[in-house]
């Protein structure tokens, strides 16, 4: 049975969430690593960020990290990965991102903020489906690939 946790800044190790982010780097492009230093970020969201966490027996299988805001700002979710072996297992993600929802709504953010790729089609579906709105679209410097800045308003 997968578990699921809200972790307030600086309750988890970094050791924990740097491991997660180098085993799970391949599986977004462009690849994480090429983009920030993964100690330097793990240090950062363990300290700055709400991390929303799934585990399977023990284990981190789903990781999101929101910065957290109260209106009238956004949250801002800088991080959401789930292992690939669990993204159709009885709906992690979705799981993760209702918990990122109810918490930024239930503790007074004016809403969420975040960026997913344009190539992902069905990501993209989903979020605009929930009421997300693309706000501005970017390229990756040095790269052809599309980023939507995405938002959702409670």
């Amino acid at each position: 049975m997968i578990e699921y946790a809200i972790n307030e800044p600086n309750t988890l190790e970094v050791k924990e969430i740097l491991s997660f982010l180098r085993e799970t780097d391949g599986l977004v492009i462009p690849v994480m690593s090429t983009l920030v230093d993964l100690d330097e970020y793990a240090k950062k969201i363990t300290s700055k960020a709400v991390i929303f966490t799934a585990r399977d027996k023990g284990q981190l299988i789903g990781l999101t990290a929101i910065y957290f805001n109260r209106a009238p700002e956004y949250s801002y979710s800088t991080y959401t990965m789930v292992k690939r072996e669990y993204q159709l297992v009885e709906m992690v993600g979705v799981e993760m991102s209702n918990m990122v929802r109810d918490y930024a709504k239930g503790n007074g953010s004016a809403g969420l903020r975040y960026e997913i790729r344009k190539s992902n089609k069905p990501l993209l579906r989903y979020h605009l489906r929930r009421g997300a709105k693309i706000v501005s679209e970017s390229v990756y410097p040095g790269t052809d690939i599309v980023s939507l800045l995405m938002e959702i308003t409670y």
